[in-house]
């Protein structure tokens, strides 16, 4: 096991990757009531084409299967319920598909081990057959539906299919209702068999134990696999630029929504420095103490929905600002100028920088927020706390290249949901 210390963060990491493969990361929190644990896969929405545990050939899969998988896993095959389990025990449980990811996570005050291994073994005992598949198809086509008739979530992935020409992050990453019909109890075995091996995983714990204890713990209710070569993962050409300028739909909406997104082009370096010197850059260029957002909300070109975020991995970035106006070209026109005008000040740079440092420190007070950050950086090959030491290490430099690579006219797309 290694223990690594992180002085400037007053913060203690211990590390080790099981003999399964599955790679454990443990913070000790000292007199903290509140345990929480995130089981991990490297599997989410947009990886639908790979090559299958013990084959040599590609396969593609229909979209939106990572997300069905979620939901499935918790099928027992003795039909008890996994929720059940851990009510019994006091613990809040749930789990979430993003693009990159699959994650089953709980937190609770007591009975920390018990609910550790429901969370194991539910997660690692997939049961699926054609009844319980077909049972599936009706309840998520329905949550498909309902997310299809939301706007902001409409014009969200409306943006990123303006941005993108192929790139499977311009997926939704539920799918379709057509293309979930397609799934098959072996398709999901074919997915679980190859990206729920123990060595694709991640296991992040946070709370008030002991980590040598936790590590035998581990071993008696940790799957007794070797690990597996590495997953083959086949994506597809993605050119520069952006594949549509404009995306519109019209909805029942009463206000309309809209959503600038920038496309990020050439590369930064690892994720750290993209991640850091992009949010950083996009505090500077629109954040609420800079002059272009002063200037927007003056105007009323801007309401209180009014959000900003950039999301980084390791094939493609983007960052979006979202809002509801019916003022989206003028609005988009006035960052085209805020962008073009923007001027690097040293003052706003230092303060920018102890404020995302302050807001960053939060996150290791709070057990659920810290495990589910740590298990969203180790799962994506990110280091959580190199990139809280880099955001205070970069330069006026780094923030040209963000505005030379993200923040450009040249990468823009709008996309906005109207009224009908």
């Amino acid at each position: 096991m290694i223990k690594t210390n992180y002085d400037i963060l007053n913060e203690t990491l211990y590390s080790y990757t099981h003999s399964s493969g599955l790679k454990v990361y443990m913070a000790i929190k000292p007199g903290f009531t509140k345990s929480c644990a995130y089981f991990s896969t490297n599997y989410g929405s947009t990886t639908n084409r790979f090559v299958p545990k013990g084959a040599t050939e590609a396969i593609t899969v229909p979209d939106g299967v990572a997300h069905f998988l979620e939901h499935k896993v918790f099928e027992q095959p003795d039909g008890a319920s996994v929720f059940d389990a851990f009510s019994k025990y006091g613990a809040y449980a749930n789990a979430y598909t993003s693009f990159n990811m699959t994650t089953y996570y709980f937190w609770c005050t007591e009975n920390f081990r018990e609910n550790l291994k429901t969370l194991v073994e539910f997660v690692q005992t997939p049961y699926f057959t054609d009844e319980n598949v077909a049972k599936e198809q009706g309840i998520i086509g329905q949550e498909i539906k309902m997310y299809e008739d939301d706007p902001n979530w409409s014009c969200y992935f409306n943006m990123l299919q303006g941005l993108y020409y192929n790139h499977t992050v311009r997926l939704d990453i539920a799918g379709t209702v057509e293309s979930i019909s397609k799934i098959t109890k072996d398709t999901l075995y074919t997915c679980y068999n190859t990206f729920y091996n123990p060595s694709n995983m991640t296991l992040c714990l946070v709370g008030d134990f002991c980590p040598e204890d936790m590590e035998k713990y581990l071993d008696e209710i940790l799957a007794k696999t070797g690990p597996m070569q590495e997953i083959v993962r086949i994506m597809p050409e993605e050119p520069e630029g952006v594949a549509a300028r404009l995306k519109e739909r019209k909805m029942s909406v009463a206000t309309p929504v809209y959503a600038i997104g920038f496309k990020e082009t050439g590369s930064l370096g690892g994720l750290e420095i993209r991640r850091a010197t992009a949010k950083t850059a996009l505090d500077l260029l629109i954040g609420k103490s800079s002059k272009l957002y002063s200037d927007l909300y003056s105007e009323g070109l801007i309401t209180s929905a009014f959000s900003v975020d950039y999301t980084g991995e390791k094939d493609y970035g983007f960052a979006e600002i979202t809002d509801e106006s019916e003022m989206a070209d003028v609005a988009l026109e006035k960052i085209k100028q805020g962008i073009k005008d923007f001027k690097f000040d040293r003052d706003d740079f230092e303060r920018i920088k102890r404020k995302r440092f302050g807001r960053s420190l939060h996150i290791f007070n709070d057990p659920e927020a810290y495990a589910g950050s740590l298990a969203r950086n180790v799962t994506g090959g990110a280091d959580l706390y190199k990139s809280i030491e880099i955001s205070q290490k970069i330069t006026e430099k780094d923030i040209k290249n963000v505005f030379e690579t993200l923040l450009c006219a040249e990468n823009i797309t709008l996309s906005k949901t109207l009224p009908l």
